[in-house]
C-alpha cells in the first residue's frame, strides 16, 4: 500500500511540474497579466493607451525611448502569449543604451480615441519579433527594421546614432524653421556649433532643440519688434530682444496649422543676458520651461535669419604708367626694367626664329637627298624594262622565220605528194 501510494505521489508531482512549465510557456494558458507585470525591471515603464497626455508626451517630446509593443494576435509562431513579457532582446539593448535611451512596454492594439490602434497608426508590421519602436527627436516613432530586431547588436547599432544628442547648426531660414516650428522647445545661441557647453545642454535637455546661428559677424536675426521696425516696447518686452541666447516655446492658446505649409504659429519668447556657462545657462532653460506658458515671455513670430556673407575685397589693377607720386628715380628703375624685358623678349624671338630657319633648311636638304635616290631608282627601273623588252623582240623573231620556213617545208611536201614517189614493191 505504501509503495503504491509513494508512486501515485511521484506521478502527480511530475505531473504538476509538467503542467507549470507548460502554462509557463504556453502562449495561451500563461502566467496572469499582474504577474508579468510585476516582474518588469525598473528600467522599463509600463505604458498605457488611455494615458493620452503621457502617451504624447513619450512619442512626441523629443526624448529618446525604445518601447516593445505587444501586438496581440494569437497567430502561430508569436512569441510575446501576454503584455509585459519582455524579449530577452529587448532586455539587452537597454542594458547597451544605458543612460542614452528609456524603456518601456505597450499595447499597440489598444484602441485610441480616434477609433485607431497604434499598429495601424503607424503601420507597424506586426509579424515582426520583437516588435520594438524607437520614439526620439520629435520625429514620428519608426518600427526598427526586422533584421536589425534579432539581436541586441542590430537594435544598438540603428538606435545609438539616432538617440545622441546633437546641436543644430542653422545658416539659413529654412533650417531655422525645421529646428523650431515643431512641438519642442528651441534654444538659439551665438556660441559655436561645436561649443562644449551646448553639447552637455543637449545632452542634458533632451526635450530642447539646441540651435547655433553663429556669431553675430556672420548672420542676422530678425524678430520683427522693436528698435527694427520703430516700435516702442515695454521694458519687460524689451529685454528679450537682441539677446545673445533666447528660448522660443509653443503658445498653447495659438491655434494649430490646418493645411500642410502653412505659416507657423506664434511662440513664447524667453532672452537670456547673462553668463554663458553651463550652470548659468541650465537654470536659465530649467526655469524657462517650469513657467508658465505666458510668465515672464512675450508672444512673437518665428524670427528670421539672414546670412551675411563676407564681402570679397576688389582686385587691385595693375597700372602701367608712372603716377604722380613717383619720383625720379624710381621712373628710372621701372623704364630700365621695362627695356631689358623688351631686349630679352626680343633676343628670345630671334633665337626662335633661327631655330625655324634652320629647321626648315635642313628639312629641305632632306627632302631634296630623298628626290634624287628617288629619281635615281626610277631611271634604273627604266633602263632595265627597256632591255627586257629587246630581249623578247630578238627571241620572238628568230622563231617566227624557223616556224614560217617548217610551215613552209610541209606545205611543199603535201602539195608534191600525188603517190607517185611511193615506192612499188612488186617492182
Amino acid at each position: 500500500m505504501g509503495r503504491c501510494t509513494y508512486f501515485v505521489s511521484s506521478i502527480v508531482a511530475a505531473l504538476a511540474a509538467y503542467a507549470g512549465a507548460y502554462a509557463y510557456h504556453n502562449e495561451l494558458y500563461g502566467m496572469p497579466t499582474w504577474w508579468w507585470k510585476a516582474r518588469l525591471p525598473d528600467s522599463v515603464e509600463p505604458l498605457d493607451v488611455a494615458d493620452t497626455a503621457r502617451l504624447k508626451q513619450v512619442l512626441f517630446s523629443g526624448e529618446p525611448w525604445l518601447i516593445q509593443c505587444y501586438s496581440g494576435l494569437p497567430y502561430a509562431g508569436q512569441w510575446l502569449p501576454a503584455p509585459f513579457r519582455l524579449n530577452p532582446v529587448f532586455v539587452e539593448s537597454l542594458g547597451t543604451l544605458r543612460g542614452l535611451v528609456r524603456g518601456g512596454t505597450l499595447d499597440c492594439e489598444q484602441t485610441l480615441a480616434s477609433n485607431k490602434t497604434l499598429a495601424s497608426k503607424f503601420g507597424l508590421v506586426r509579424r515582426t519579433q520583437p516588435l520594438l519602436i524607437y520614439a526620439g527627436g520629435g520625429d514620428r516613432p519608426r518600427q526598427i527594421p526586422s533584421a536589425s530586431a534579432t539581436s541586441a547588436y542590430g537594435v544598438t547599432a540603428w538606435v545609438k546614432p539616432k538617440a545622441e544628442p546633437r546641436v543644430v547648426a542653422a545658416r539659413s531660414q529654412k533650417a531655422l524653421l525645421q529646428a523650431c516650428a515643431g512641438r519642442r522647445a528651441c534654444l538659439i545661441s551665438r556660441l559655436d556649433a561645436d561649443s562644449v557647453v551646448l553639447e552637455q545642454l543637449a545632452r542634458k535637455f533632451r526635450t530642447v532643440v539646441i540651435v547655433a546661428i553663429g556669431a553675430e559677424s556672420s548672420s542676422s536675426l530678425s524678430w520683427g519688434r522693436g528698435e527694427e521696425v520703430g516700435e516702442t516696447l515695454e521694458e519687460e518686452e524689451a529685454k528679450h530682444f537682441g539677446q545673445r541666447t533666447s528660448l522660443l516655446r509653443a503658445d498653447p492658446d495659438a491655434p494649430r496649422p490646418t493645411r500642410k505649409g502653412a505659416k507657423p504659429p506664434p511662440r513664447m519668447l524667453q532672452g537670456y543676458s547673462g553668463s554663458e556657462d553651463l550652470p548659468s545657462l541650465s537654470r536659465f532653460v530649467e526655469g524657462a520651461l517650469a513657467a508658465e506658458a505666458t510668465e515672464g515671455s512675450v508672444r512673437v513670430e518665428l524670427p528670421t535669419l539672414t546670412s551675411r556673407e563676407k564681402a570679397k575685397p576688389p582686385k587691385k589693377q595693375k597700372s602701367s604708367a608712372p603716377s604722380a607720386n613717383d619720383n625720379a628715380e624710381r621712373q628710372a628703375k621701372r623704364a630700365k626694367a621695362r627695356a631689358e624685358k623688351r631686349k630679352k623678349e626680343e633676343a628670345e624671338a630671334a633665337a626662335q626664329a633661327e631655330a625655324r630657319k634652320t629647321l626648315t633648311e635642313a628639312q629641305q636638304r632632306e627632302a631634296e637627298r630623298r628626290r634624287r635616290e628617288q629619281m635615281a631608282s626610277e631611271e634604273a627601273q627604266a633602263s632595265n624594262l627597256m632591255e627586257d623588252i629587246d630581249d623578247d623582240d630578238d627571241d620572238s623573231g628568230a622563231g617566227g622565220e624557223e616556224e614560217e620556213e617548217a610551215e613552209d617545208y610541209d606545205a611543199d611536201d603535201d602539195d608534191d605528194d600525188d603517190g607517185s614517189d611511193v615506192l612499188n614493191l612488186d617492182e
